[in-house]
């Protein structure tokens, strides 16, 4: 075949393909607000295989990402639009055969070539408005971020809030101190069908960042608001418990390098 890329749209040469080939070097800067569900009420936004942790610990995140392909890597000076964007997501940890992980339920992000790589790997992405508090120490309104600094960050999506999270910090901590449940995502690999010939396809996938980096971490009193969206399921979520909030820089590279922990296309042969 003459046309070449790693996603649609293929082209000549490949240059108009979405997303680059990976692996992508990541890092963020986020607020993460944990929260108790209940353990069967996270058992409905979880994959058959997992379990939830504890009483159904989940989490809310909103960061500010920049993204580096191997590929180009100078693409931070060269196009910083293309590595630029913002996330959010609600998610929840999750053990697969008593390993531990993170499964994110839904995510929503400011960029479509973010969105398209999550439909490559597993990652279930919308396109949303993504806002975080920005701190800088020379704003003569501002300090460096430390006790008592307030940041919070939000997502919305067809003119209508979906999440709100936000931490008053109270104390720096080691890296070591923020809940991990390990450096493995589990993601949900879907393709419906496009013709009869063809199954539709859903794999269980597992995941481990390499390379991860943490750098500043604090800690705080969480502030978390869900709301029941239009095209969302989140309603159910609405009177979740927040009780701990992490405000964090971090690291990783992710690659195509996922193990298969179970097909559900051949359940449903």
């Amino acid at each position: 075949m003459q046309l070449r890329g790693f996603t649609n749209p293929l082209s000549p040469t490949g240059a108009a393909s979405l997303v680059e080939p990976p692996p992508h070097h990541i890092g963020s800067d986020a607020i993460r607000v944990l929260f108790r569900a209940g353990a069967d009420l996270a058992r409905r936004y979880l994959p058959d295989g997992l379990e939830p942790v504890e009483d159904g610990i989940g989490f809310a995140f909103v960061a500010d990402m920049v993204k580096v392909s191997a590929e180009e890597p100078d693409q931070a000076f060269t196009a910083p639009r293309r590595t630029q964007y913002g996330e959010g997501i609600v998610g929840f940890y999750a053990t697969h055969r008593g390993e531990p992980g993170r499964f994110s339920s839904f995510i929503w992000v400011t960029e479509d070539w973010s969105m398209g790589f999550g439909t490559v790997m597993g990652w279930g992405k919308k396109i949303g408005e993504v806002r975080r508090t920005h701190i800088n120490p020379y704003n003569p309104a501002m300090r460096p971020i430390g006790p008592g600094t307030k940041l919070s960050g939000s997502v919305s999506r067809l003119g209508a809030p979906v999440l709100d999270v936000g931490i008053e910090i109270t104390e720096a901590i080691e890296a070591s101190e923020m809940p991990a449940y390990g450096n493995r995502g589990f993601l949900l690999a879907h393709q419906p069908s496009s013709s009869p010939a063809i199954p539709t396809r859903t794999a269980l996938l597992g995941l481990r960042l390499s390379d991860v980096r943490t750098g500043e971490v604090f800690r705080g009193t969480p502030h978390l608001t869900i709301h029941d969206a239009v095209n969302e399921e989140l309603g159910p979520l609405k009177d979740v418990e927040p009780f701990a909030a992490y405000a964090f820089k971090q690291g990783w590279t992710t690659d195509t390098n996922a193990e298969l922990l179970h097909d559900y296309t051949a359940d449903r042969a």
